[in-house]
């Protein structure tokens, strides 16, 4: 037997055994996404920053002539930052539930965990305008990359 602190009592926690593993499955999927639901309902990145990246990812894109390879990249790199942007919160949540008194270790930890959304943003701000660029400028960069 394992017991897990959920905040105020210790859970009890087994192993799923092969009868009850889809449950066991069943109720991760269940979790995620609950998870998932409060991304979208609090975190106003979801509602602010990812529409807009989203927007202009497609309509700049199909202006210019994004090719496959491109918005495959681009989707890549927004899946990247929406991660670092839900493992940030779940930081920020643990950070606020431990003390919200002011505490230096707790303050870096959350600083860090924004450093990652930060260079997530910025991967996919540079691969953006990178390949904006390369069709403004006629530079077909995949043949840099890719021999013939």
């Amino acid at each position: 037997m394992v017991y897990i602190w959920n905040g105020g009592d210790f859970m009890d926690y087994q192993k799923p055994s092969k009868k009850n593993i889809f449950r066991h499955l069943k109720q991760n999927v269940d979790d995620s996404n609950n998870g998932l639901k409060i991304m979208l309902k609090e975190s106003s990145t979801f509602h602010r920053i990812y529409p807009l990246m989203i927007v202009a990812a497609v309509a700049l894109g199909l202006i210019f002539h994004f090719n496959a390879l491109e918005y495959i990249i681009l989707g890549a790199i927004f899946i990247f930052d929406v991660v670092t942007e839900t493992m940030n919160s779940a930081v920020e949540e643990v950070c606020d539930r431990v003390t919200l008194e002011k505490d230096e270790r707790i303050k870096r930890s959350k600083d860090i965990a924004s450093a990652a959304v930060y260079i997530a943003h910025l991967s996919y701000i540079s691969a953006f305008f990178f390949f904006l660029f390369c069709h403004i400028f006629g530079f077909q960069w995949w043949t840099a990359i890719i021999p013939a």
